[in-house]
């Protein structure tokens, strides 16, 4: 096997159990809180949350993207590696102290904030804790294992102390300060780490001035994406009530930990195809984007699917009947699966690798001005499902400028082939399941039958044509299976 796929399929495997980690966390302490305190109260804890959020986007002056760049560019220079990761924390340190204090003095200032100031200092702590944010350092030297490793263990650690302190219906403050603990640790580990690695230390070369620009597009860019999510629960917060904050936010943890398996295949190749375009390989750069394309298509399709016939029975069988709702909006929100992905390979990634950071800001602020028109419309109406909508709308119009723009820096070969196959293996499982769902039998064998025949069904189909990415998948498989009987 060549090495750099080698190199990136175990990068992808090490980054996709990082990111399903990072939402798999909130969905199965929801599972347990959901069975422990009101929708009222989580409602109250999820607003408290997602107004923190914006203060640590805001915090993060786009330095987790910008310093991926940054970092995976000049890792094979130490000074210069040193020397940009001290820049940056210098900045990250001020931008996190300035918008931790003004956090502090929107919560006093607003009544509606204030009269629960208590739990929004808690969440607040989020944002002081990105002083120590420097995970964009070991992804820019793709370092995918230790991150991946790392964040399972806090994770753990995590849940077992909110089984342990979140045991009674008014425990919300715990709930909001385990949420907390578990990216301390995070954070607090990887300074010490970075030290094999790096060293801080600020001297007269430091030059922070040089990156502001670029930062400062980032910033924007990374809050209006940001917006999709967080204006969602902020205008649910203020035009419906605290259980439509709940049904939604349920919903979107099973949709974060979808699109963040999709997501995982573009964001591990960033060092990459960066790295091929600063050298001019622009064989590589396109195949490499060409068969990440692919791999989207081959599993986002699927799944869409899969939560149309699925999601009412698994949600109100895991949190409770009275979710039917985020069945509802987790439906609605699946259909992003494909568009966002896309729009994140063609158009930002690209833009990024490009230096081309400035033009990210047209997509993302026509996708955050439309997402905020339509939720005012929608969600009087609809509620948690017009914030849905609103999503998927604004979804589309980001990835059609993104593609538009980014469609001169790339070039995809031998798509069509892939979609004829996508087809007739899409046919074949809708077929399946639509047949299994009118069988009267208890739904939760219908449901397994479900999953395993349509996965069966889907990948057999690939398979049996000849699909390249699965095909090769499988071989693969195949090579390291047949290498360790060898071994052992």
């Amino acid at each position: 096997m060549d090495k750099k796929n080698s190199s990136l399929t175990k990068n992808s495997i090490f980054y996709m159990l990082y990111n399903v980690l990072n939402v798999i966390f909130p969905f199965i302490t929801g599972i347990y809180i959901s069975h422990i305190l009101l929708p009222e109260t989580i409602g109250l804890v999820e607003s408290a949350r997602n107004l923190a959020q914006y203060f640590v986007i805001l915090s993060f002056l786009g330095i987790p993207t910008y310093g991926l760049k940054i970092i995976s560019q000049n890792r094979n220079d130490k000074k210069r590696l040193n020397q940009s990761y001290t820049e940056l924390m210098v900045i990250n340190f001020i931008s996190t102290v300035v918008f931790s204090i003004i956090f502090l003095i929107v919560v006093l200032s607003i009544n509606k904030y204030r009269i629960n100031a208590n739990l929004f200092f808690v969440v607040g702590i989020s944002i002081f804790l990105n002083i120590f944010n420097n995970s964009w350092l070991f992804e820019g030297l793709e370092e995918f294992k230790y991150i991946s490793i790392r964040n399972l263990i806090f994770k753990i650690l995590s849940f077992i102390l909110l089984i342990v302190v979140v045991r009674k219906s008014d425990d919300y403050l715990q709930y909001a300060l385990v949420t907390v603990i578990g990216t301390a640790g995070n954070y607090l580990l990887n300074i010490f780490y970075a030290k094999r690695y790096v060293t801080f230390k600020i001297n007269r070369e430091i030059n922070i001035k040089q990156h502001l620009k670029s930062i400062f597009y980032l910033v924007l860019v990374n809050l209006a994406i940001e917006i999709y999510t967080l204006v969602d629960i902020t205008m649910l917060d203020w035009l419906g009530k605290k259980e439509n904050i709940a049904y939604y936010s349920y919903g979107s943890k099973i949709f974060k930990i979808l699109i963040q398996i999709i997501n995982t295949f573009t964001i591990v190749l960033v060092p990459r195809i960066a790295l091929y375009y600063k050298e001019k390989k622009y064989d590589e750069f396109n195949d490499t984007i060409t068969k990440t394309l692919k791999t989207i298509i081959i599993l986002a399709i699927p799944l869409i699917i899969g939560v149309f016939f699925t999601s009412d029975y698994l949600l109100t069988a895991i949190y409770g009947s009275e979710y039917i709702y985020s069945a509802q909006v987790l439906k609605i929100l699946s259909l992003i699966l494909t568009i966002s992905p896309i729009g994140y390979l063609l158009g930002s990634r690209i833009m990024l690798v490009t230096d081309n950071e400035k033009k990210m800001i047209i997509p993302v602020v026509c996708g955050a001005i439309t997402n905020i028109i339509c939720n005012y419309f929608f969600i009087q109406k609809f509620q948690e499902i017009g914030a849905a909508i609103a999503s998927v709308i604004s979804e589309i119009v980001v990835m059609i400028i993104y593609i538009y723009l980014g469609k001169r820096y790339f070039k995809l070969e031998n798509i069509s082939n892939l979609l004829i196959k996508e087809l007739v293996a899409i046919i074949l499982m809708i077929v399946y399941l639509y047949l299994l769902k009118n069988i009267n039998i208890d739904l939760l064998y219908i449901t397994i039958l479900q999953i395993i025949g349509a996965v069966v069904i889907y990948f057999g189909t690939l398979i049996i044509t000849k699909e390249e990415i699965t095909w090769n998948f499988l071989n693969k498989g195949l090579m390291m299976l047949k290498k360790r009987r060898s071994n052992g």
